[in-house]
């Protein structure tokens, strides 16, 4: 049996809703904290960067990793959610 968004109904519906929002609270907190550091070391990266170099590759990074932390919390947020695109 499917459900309105096709999504499983039944016995197994909670265990599937616990996964995802297992990820959700995990990439939730992830990026909470990833964003906290960046702004409590705010001074320090953009002394660091200010250098000159391969230095401006830390924010390159920076960016990338709150982007993965991020992305993955916005996708266990709709799977939880249980809203999916059509196709």
């Amino acid at each position: 049996m499917t459900g309105f968004f096709d999504g499983p109904i039944g016995a197994n519906d909670m265990s599937y809703k616990n996964q995802y929002l297992k990820s959700l609270l995990g990439f939730g907190g992830l990026t909470a904290v990833l964003y906290f550091l960046l702004f409590y070391f705010e001074t320090e990266i953009v002394e660091i960067t200010s250098k000159g170099g391969w230095s401006f590759l830390i924010p390159v990074a920076i960016a990338f990793a709150i982007s993965y932390a991020h992305g993955n919390f916005t996708s266990a947020f709709w799977d939880w959610l249980e809203i999916r695109a059509k196709h």
